[in-house]
């Protein structure tokens, strides 16, 4: 796979767009990232521009939770305090939160659901890459249903049960059907039908910090 690039060495695309901001209160910030940005700074000095260093342009308090792929758009919450970010910091790590994502992948499955469960590990060799590993790898956990077929892809409501690095992409990788436009993990055919990675998270389901009622949050963007 030639069209694979490391985001700690090579030049990084621009933004395609910029943050859409969907809702905020004196706890949380509720950001839409748009494709190819950083969720938090890189290690050199020509990857400081990312999501939380302009969000906290606005909001200078402002404190990640959880961080999307560079390549990925769509939906995270962002803490306004120290109290917040602990708390929804928990959520995250109890499976207290639900996320689902859209991906338009390559060729047709079969079936119009199912369930991955594909333990995961890093691929220390070829990092930052991801493999399906049945023996040492971690638990790994994603339902998906078709939403749409097309003639040579097909849409997918994705919905991670665990977050693994690169889950969506992997698992989408080992059904046969990786995601259009994925430099890391499709193959060439699937890479070049997509000029961005076609993956979107389209919706996010929180308990608010200190209220505690449940909110759901839904992406506007039309992604790709």
């Amino acid at each position: 796979m030639s069209h694979i690039f490391n985001i700690t060495q090579e030049v990084l695309p621009p933004p395609i767009g910029d943050i859409e901001y969907v809702y905020n209160d004196e706890q949380i910030i509720i950001v839409d990232k748009p494709a190819n940005m950083l969720s938090v700074p890189g290690r050199t000095p020509d990857k400081q521009d990312c999501l939380i260093h302009r969000v906290q342009k606005r909001f200078p308090e402002a404190r990640i939770v959880h961080r999307l792929d560079f390549s990925t758009s769509g939906l995270m919450v962002i803490a306004q305090n120290r109290e917040s970010h602990r708390e929804l910091s928990r959520q995250f790590e109890n499976r207290e939160t639900e996320k689902t994502y859209v991906a338009k992948v390559f060729g047709q499955p079969e079936q119009t659901s199912g369930v991955l469960d594909q333990p995961m590990r890093c691929d220390w060799e070829r990092r930052p890459l991801q493999i399906v590993d049945h023996k040492l790898g971690k638990e790994a956990l994603t339902h998906w249903k078709i939403i749409e077929r097309f003639e040579n892809s097909c849409l997918l409501e994705l919905s991670p049960v665990t977050g693994r690095t690169h889950q969506l992409r992997v698992h989408m990788q080992a059904m046969g059907h990786p995601i259009l436009g994925d430099e890391l993990y499709a193959h060439e055919e699937a890479h070049s039908m997509a000029d961005r990675l076609n993956l979107h998270a389209k919706e996010l389901i929180i308990n608010h910090p200190v209220e505690n009622n449940r909110m759901v949050f839904s992406s506007t963007c039309k992604p790709f």
